[in-house]
């Protein structure tokens, strides 16, 4: 039995090949073999707003091999990603071969390519699911109805070649409207205060002033700061006026989504979100480490999940177990609340095989892919450890000060006691200096007396909202609904390409052509680029 299986791009059809075996001719459609037309409006607005498709520039020979392909076969297996935009590839795909062949169609979907992944969604095959294709496809029709229908108004008000997108847009306007709200900030003037106490014993530690009258406090400005002072340094001896020490538990984070991967990657490691989805899809198609084939790393690279497959969590706890010991494993696994948005039948981004350390991978992977890799695992592993465990030591000292006021200063010292899951990020450095601390402060008692060594005053001011990085505009579009996992890389990339945002230094700073283009768009269009248009939009099409 001859059985044609068809992925999007030729490195997953690779790697899927060697696990399949001889009984299946495996293809790859290149992505999309049909869109909307590039020079045209491509909908039929009259007619219940039909898509007109056409055939993409680079699928007429993909297509032409298919087709072939097609009439051979007694069995067409459709396995683009399992996404709405893999859903919509699958459906054009049937559409356009279905002539071709009297074959039936399955849909199959994996989330990751391994043997067994492989293997079960062959066995699990199914129908294309319409509903995604129409959410696709209504999302298509209605960014091409706003690309073609608005970006002519800018070429004539704004400048020629401008063009609109109906979520890039609403990214701009995030981005603009941060940058005025910087430049209409006023700085207020305050200062800060800070001691050092000796004990009894000799030994010093630092404290900050916290509160007045056990209220909080600004001190507005440099006379207001020296009549502070005096009143403290002619008040009462200074006496502990709390010890407090109390157990901490700190929880591990979970595992990657599209978002919180983009975004641990911008920080750490410098990546844009262009270059963290292409090293991560890299690690997604299949990777040749050593085992006899190419193989992929991390399972699906554009999800909004927080789940976890149980065998995953099993592999986990025995690769914890061994390595770290029983007291790193939890006595249930940890389990991670999905926002109401989130496609729960996807996975988390996670490594497909828990074994293979960033240490084993080192002679295999790039230095970028190794770094993406190496961020993915740990925060995998760690998601499914048992907590940190610290201590923390408060101290509270009492100053009467000669004015009348009541002055409370405060210190705070974290002990690490259990590191948990922390053990995949142990810093000995800090850790070291907070112990030294924590006992000298452990060591105080109520009503012990102090002397006040040494204060320093510090004038600061009020700071601006901070310019937007990539990724905290990330976080802010998922925050506010604005696109999904799949297009979030696309919008940053789309605002800088077309020259409305810069990035200088890691920060997002929109240009003169920006800000034109969004206060033409917000004054003309208010409804079609409003920020919670745009997030109901998205929550419809899901």
């Amino acid at each position: 039995m001859s059985k044609l299986l068809i992925v999007e791009s030729p490195t997953k059809a690779r790697t899927i090949g060697k696990m399949l075996g001889k009984d299946y001719d495996i293809f790859a459609s290149m992505g999309h073999i049909r869109d909307l037309p590039e020079r045209d409006l491509g909908v039929d607005i009259a007619n219940h707003f039909a898509p007109q498709y056409v055939d993409t520039a680079r699928s007429k020979s993909v297509v032409k091999e298919l087709k072939s392909a097609a009439k051979k076969a007694d069995e067409i297996y459709l396995a683009p990603d399992p996404d709405r935009e893999g859903e919509a590839i699958a459906w054009h795909l049937a559409e356009v071969l279905n002539k071709s062949t009297k074959a039936p169609f399955y849909r199959v979907t994996f989330h990751e390519i391994t043997r067994s992944a492989i293997e079960r969604a062959m066995q699990e095959k199914g129908e294309i699911n319409l509903n995604l294709v129409d959410a696709q496809q209504s999302r298509r029709v209605l960014d091409r109805i706003v690309g073609y229908q608005v970006s002519p108004l800018l070429w004539s008000r704004i400048e020629k070649g401008s063009s609109a997108g109906r979520v890039q847009s609403a990214a701009l306007r995030l981005v603009v409207e941060r940058e005025r709200a910087i430049n209409a900030f006023v700085p207020e003037e305050y200062w800060v205060f800070s001691v050092v106490f000796r004990t009894e014993s000799g030994e010093e530690f630092t404290s900050r002033l916290f509160k007045i009258n056990g209220k909080d406090f600004k001190v507005p400005n440099a006379e207001a700061a020296e009549q502070l002072i005096r009143a403290i340094q002619g008040g009462s001896t200074p006496a502990v006026a709390s010890v407090t020490t109390a157990e901490r538990k700190r929880y591990a984070q979970a595992p990657f989504t599209t978002s919180t991967l983009q975004q641990a990657a911008n920080v750490s490691l410098h990546y844009s979100a262009t270059n963290t989805m292409r090293y991560a899809q890299q690690l997604y198609e299949g990777m040749d480490v050593g085992e006899g084939g190419a193989v992929g790393l991390i399972t699906y690279m554009r999800t909004d999940s927080v789940t976890i497959a149980r065998e995953a969590q099993q592999a986990a706890a025995e690769f914890i177990r061994r390595t770290y010991g029983d007291a790193y494993v939890p006595a249930k696994f940890n389990y991670y609340k999905n926002k109401a948005a989130a496609q729960e039948a996807h996975e988390a981004i996670r490594p497909t095989d828990v074994r293979r350390t960033p240490e084993q991978m080192a002679a295999y992977l790039d230095p970028q892919q190794l770094k993406l890799y190496t961020l993915i695992w740990r925060r995998f592993v760690a998601s499914q450890m048992t907590p940190a465990v610290v201590n923390l030591t408060t101290v509270d000292v009492g100053v009467d000060g000669s004015d009348g006021n009541g002055y409370t200063f405060r210190t705070t010292a974290t002990v690490p006691v259990f590191p948990g899951h922390s053990k995949v990020y142990e810093d000995v450095a800090k850790r070291k200096d907070e112990t030294q601390e924590a006992a000298v402060l452990g060591s105080l008692r109520e009503r012990d007396p102090l002397e006040l060594r040494k204060f320093d005053k510090e004038q600061k001011f009020t700071e601006p909202p901070p310019r937007y990085t990539e990724a905290s505009l990330i976080k802010e579009l998922e925050e506010n609904g604005i696109g999904r996992p799949s297009t979030y890389a696309t919008i940053l990339r789309t605002i800088q390409d077309r020259n409305y945002v810069n990035r200088e230094q890691g920060k997002l700073i929109p240009s003169e052509l920006g800000f034109s283009v969004n206060d033409f768009l917000v004054e003309r269009l208010p409804a079609l680029f409003d920020i919670g248009f745009t997030a109901q939009m998205e929550k419809e099409l899901d």
